[in-house]
């Protein structure tokens, strides 16, 4: 798991407060008539295709491992083993840079609060941000870098409070003591090693809005940050556990939560966390969300069907049986090969009777001469799922404009052909989606956002 420094600084040793609850625990008070209600922003990014490739890797890892057990996500019973996972390849790619999303919110930490804009992710739960001495290494970020020393109730933890192994369970790496001080020390790993954050386990009063805080919020201090070339000063996870941010609210909130993602200049963009966050629960189209024992955190649906301009893609029931998560960290959606393909196929088919084919951009197939805004006839795409709800998808959904005069369809086949589909945030931004978590589904409604 590679070595931990000697810890030196903050040493002072934290009660454990990190409420260890269940998502079925009726014992705690949840006020649900209220809810939090926090500004998403869009921040573009430029990353190549390939360096997603490690993010994919985690996701796809937990799900590949064998266990003994049962499980309610329909994955591949021919899962690569863990070695094989490791040495997967990336598809050759022009290697330019496709301009992608992340989705951020502003949140304070500290006494008095400093405020820093945090990446929400689905598909992660550790919440860790940099934070000052630095001692290894650290990228740059839009804001000054977070300073525990002047926080008045900033503390670490110490190595033998509950939170020190939850965060191990939840990272898969095993977390280290210093016996010098006491501290607990974590490592926020992914897929290979390549890309982590590791630093201090630490605990300390979160800012959401004027009126909602969290006192004991446990986070990462990041001392060294390898592979990661954003301006965001971290992440904040929503994964089902204890630990992400939205277990943390959950003895309060519970576990339903909705957010709208907003397009690049758009307004409107929200995290809410309560169930009286979902609104008027007729407006959604509604899918059962699965859990996997391997991977309980995960959101996962069973997409069912394809079709493109209202006709199902030209393939067998058995072609969908492969696990599908939805992430808002991935950029656009990730099919496996054999399916990726014929949706490819098809929508070119169509596209190339009215516009001219381009060269393939950004890792992106399917690409043709045009402007997104001006661009017509697209066929519309559904991706249906159980139940027969799903996502319809309009051209600002379908095609990403990756240079000006060239758009792509915004999908991709999954790294080394793995059995994973990954529904990414192209596919739903401006949708209000909603997760509502008490009776196991996710809905999707229109227009939530701009």
């Amino acid at each position: 798991m590679g070595s931990v420094w000697f810890l030196v600084l903050f040493s002072l040793v934290a009660t454990s407060s990190l409420a260890i609850i269940s998502q079925e625990d009726e014992t705690v008070k949840k006020d649900l008539s209220t809810g939090i209600h926090l500004e998403v922003f869009h921040h573009e990014k430029s990353h190549t295709l390939a360096q997603y490739e490690a993010r994919v890797k985690t996701l796809y890892s937990k799900l590949a491992t064998k266990e003994d057990g049962t499980t309610t996500a329909s994955t591949s019973s021919d899962s690569q083993s863990q070695a094989e996972l490791e040495s997967l390849g990336v598809p050759v790619t022009s290697g330019e840079p496709l301009n992608t999303a992340n989705y951020i919110v502003k949140l304070g930490i500290g006494t008095p609060p400093k405020y820093y804009s945090l990446l929400i992710d689905t598909g992660s739960s550790f919440p860790w941000l940099q934070c000052l001495p630095c001692l290894k290494q650290c990228y740059t970020q839009a804001e000054p870098l977070f300073n525990p020393s002047t926080s008045t109730t900033y503390q670490t933890l110490s190595c033998t409070t509950p939170e020190c192994s939850i965060v191990q369970n939840i990272t898969g790496n095993a977390t280290l003591c210093d016996t010098f001080s006491n501290t607990c020390s974590y490592r926020q790993a992914y897929a290979d090693g390549s890309v982590y954050s590791q630093g201090y386990l630490s605990q300390d009063v979160l800012t959401l809005t004027s009126s909602e805080t969290i006192s004991n919020f446990v986070f990462g201090c990041g001392q060294e940050q390898i592979g990661f070339h954003e301006l965001d000063a971290g992440i904040v996870g929503l994964g089902r556990d204890n630990v992400s941010l939205l277990g943390q609210l959950a003895p309060k909130y519970g576990y339903d939560f909705t957010y709208c993602l907003p397009t690049s200049g758009g307004q409107g963009g929200f995290l809410s966390f309560g169930s009286s966050s979902l609104g008027d629960l007729s407006a959604y189209d509604f899918t059962t969300l699965f859990q996997d024992a391997r991977a309980p955190s995960y959101y996962l649906i069973n997409l069912t069907s394809i079709t493109v301009d209202g006709n199902p893609l030209g393939v067998s029931a058995d072609t969908y049986k492969f696990g599908t998560i939805l992430d808002n960290g991935a950029p656009v959606t990730l099919l496996p090969t054999s399916l990726y393909n014929v949706l490819r196929d098809t929508f070119v088919a169509i596209m190339s009777k009215t516009y001219t084919r381009a060269p393939n951009k950004a890792g992106l197939e399917a690409c043709f001469y045009g402007n997104l805004n001006t661009i017509t006839g697209v066929p519309e795409i559904q991706l249906l799922f159980l139940q027969g709800t799903g996502l319809t998808l309009g051209t600002s959904n379908i095609l990403k404009e990756v240079t000006t005069g060239i758009v792509c369809l915004a999908f991709t086949p999954t790294f080394s052909n793995l059995p994973l589909g990954i529904i990414g945030n192209y596919q739903y931004k401006t949708y209000k989606v909603a997760f509502d978590i008490s009776n196991s589904r996710v809905g999707f409604a229109s227009g939530g956002c701009t």
